[in-house]
């Protein structure tokens, strides 16, 4: 049986998900401006033997009815979450952190310069979920007008990868730094290169600031399920996450990214799979129906769709609730268009596409249930699909996670499914293997390993 990794979805904020839930009175998501408040939640995955903590981040403002989104939270307030980072490591030694930065908004130099940092702050516990930014409001706040197509932001993607990998990779040896106090030799400059890149959307020259660390390659993740993305994802990432609509979509998007992963040269099992998981358990399935039923009730209708219209672009109470939801275009979130459009087994007429999004959001695959009913429908996921995890997706913290991790987790591990101690080493060692902390020899970015180097 398969042994999987579990990490959570998280923001650096005050909605997640389901917008209005941040007026239960058991969501303490409200004191999201405390490191107390995110260490006690990191103490808490760490007892539950979680693998990660991944946060997602976007730039964007509220540029359509921002006196709704200012008042229910829809985005802002928000905070940079990579912050949280080093003192999270410190408070739950042994858990990793993926951390969401956009390829279209940072530069390679400044944000390679940032994931090494924490990679030595963490001992090697760092992740990089890449995304190319998909609202068009960030490039108001950037000042910039040049907002590119979706694929075109893909293939600038690449070449930031690709920069990326020549800075991590290439530009020190990893016998570079001696630290010998009686030659006062700290670093061998033979052994330190220069990058130099001419490219068609970036130009840099230079030595990359930070000596190698512990895994030099932060462990590359993408989130995105278009044809495009799940190109990007077979070149370059080490982790997917993936949002489908059905678990026979989930099931064909996973054996897609394998595929195009061996087409390209790489193992399939180079690329370990998570989808979104939401989970409401209790001692019995009536008390968790309760339970969701009480979650939902505080749900903000408004903002829930103005929360669809700023990813997708798609403002849904414009629309004709008669007519059918297609022929939809958006350069925007497709992951969430598509799942009405040509991943619904049926034609969906608007006020349906209403309906399903206001009961399941942005979430994944959602269960409700005992611990017997969650667990079972989890093992029975993993044999359909061929995920390798799962990301919970939370309603109310700590209460989502805690009920998890008490009544769940322990199921889960008696079925040998999820491990009961944590294993040494780096994140890409937890998920690969020990000996596994640099990027292994398949995957395209070790071609740069002397990139500063004459060929």
């Amino acid at each position: 049986m398969k042994k999987i990794h579990l990490g959570v979805f998280e923001v650096n904020s005050v909605n997640h998900l389901t917008p209005g839930i941040w007026t239960h009175p058991e969501q303490n998501r409200i004191y999201f401006n405390q490191l107390s408040y995110w260490k006690n939640i990191a103490e808490l995955l760490e007892r539950g033997k979680f693998d990660f903590m991944f946060f997602a981040d976007t730039y964007s403002y509220p540029r359509k009815n921002p006196e709704l989104a200012f008042r229910e939270a829809g985005g802002a307030p928000a905070n940079d979450p990579m912050l949280l980072i080093p003192a999270l490591a410190m408070a739950a030694p042994n858990l990793a952190f993926t951390m969401t930065t956009s390829t279209t908004f940072e530069t390679p130099y400044a944000n390679a310069r940032r994931f090494s940092t924490l990679d030595h702050l963490t001992d090697g516990r760092i992740g990089w979920n890449v995304v190319t930014t998909s609202n068009p409001t960030a490039g108001d706040l950037f000042g910039r007008e040049d907002f590119a197509a979706h694929d075109k932001r893909y293939d600038i993607a690449d070449e930031f990868l690709d920069l990326s990998y020549k800075l991590w990779e290439g530009s020190w040896e990893d016998d570079a730094v001696l630290m010998d106090r009686e030659r006062r030799i700290y670093t061998d400059p033979a052994k330190v290169h220069k990058i130099v890149h001419e490219g068609e959307h970036f130009r840099l020259t230079g030595y990359h600031s930070s000596a190698p660390s512990p895994q030099r390659t932060p462990v590359i993740f993408q989130a995105g399920s278009s044809t495009r993305g799940r190109i990007f994802a077979a070149r370059h990432a080490e982790g997917v996450f993936l949002k489908a609509p059905t678990t026979a979509i989930l099931r064909e998007q996973v054996a897609d990214i394998r595929r195009r992963a061996v087409e390209i040269g790489r193992s399939p099992s180079a690329i370990k799979v998570f989808t979104g998981l939401s989970v409401v358990v209790a001692p019995t399935r009536e008390e968790a129906q309760r339970k969701y039923e009480d979650y939902l009730s505080y749900q903000s209708r408004e903002a829930s769709l103005a929360s669809y219209a700023s990813v997708t672009g798609i403002d849904l109470t414009a629309l004709d609730p008669d007519a059918y939801f297609e022929n939809i275009h958006t350069e925007m979130g497709q992951t969430h268009t598509d799942r009405f459009t040509k991943h619904s087994a049926t034609r969906k007429k608007v006020h349906e596409v209403i309906d399903d999004f206001l009961k399941k959001g942005f979430r994944g695959l959602t269960v409700v249930g005992s611990p017997e009913d969650v667990a079972d429908q989890i093992q029975q996921w993993v044999e359909e699909t061929d995920v390798d995890g799962f990301n919970l997706e939370p309603y109310v913290l700590p209460g989502s996670y805690a009920d998890f991790i008490d009544l769940v987790v322990p199921i889960l591990q008696k079925r040998g499914m999820f491990k009961e101690e944590y294993e040494p080493g780096t994140f890409r060692e937890r998920l690969f293997g020990t000996g596994e902390a640099r990027l292994p020899e398949h995957h395209p970015g070790v071609r740069f390993r002397r990139a500063g180097q004459p060929q």
